[in-house]
């Protein structure tokens, strides 16, 4: 990879921006997340560096590219109450792909909707969503997954709750 298009993308952590969170387990309008460590982080791999962290990503996209779902999945899609800075993630297989950061202090974030594999199906007319990648530990197939999701305009499926 190039000097330029790290530069470009590490540019992403050097100021304040929107970031974006995925959950299956959590469902309120407003959320106060409190950063894990690896022992509650139950979506980190084995291999991930340790930390007490929020895993975040600057678009919708790129979160499902990073975490691990099941072809049934319900996400519920939350974004950043205010801007923040978040650190670059280290040690991630596919951190070029998915711009994957991490924010380090209780930070409030607010729901965006629901995102339903089903629905993403039905529409799209499709058997299946793609495979996840975040456990696969191939960042060229993360970026297949990556460049699905984009094709597939990810916000018309959202549904505002």
């Amino acid at each position: 990879m190039s000097s330029i298009k790290r530069r470009k993308k590490g540019y992403l952590f050097n100021r304040k921006r929107y970031w974006y969170h995925v959950s299956t387990t959590l469902t309120k309008k407003k959320e106060k997340l409190i950063p894990w460590g690896t022992d509650k982080g139950f979506n980190r791999g084995g291999d991930e560096p340790e930390g007490k962290r929020i895993c975040v990503a600057p678009s919708i996209e790129q979160c499902i590219t990073a975490v691990p779902y099941a072809l049934s999945t319900e996400f519920t899609i939350y974004r950043t109450k205010d801007k923040v800075k978040a650190k670059q993630a280290e040690n991630i297989f596919d951190i070029y792909v998915t711009n994957e950061g991490w924010i380090q202090v209780p930070t409030e974030f607010v729901k965006i909707g629901i995102l339903d594999f089903e629905t993403v199906e039905q529409k799209m007319n499709v058997e299946n969503v793609i495979p996840e990648a975040a456990s696969r530990g191939h960042a060229h197939y993360s970026g297949k997954v990556l460049r699905w999701w984009e094709r597939a305009r990810i916000n018309r499926f959202i549904k505002s709750t």
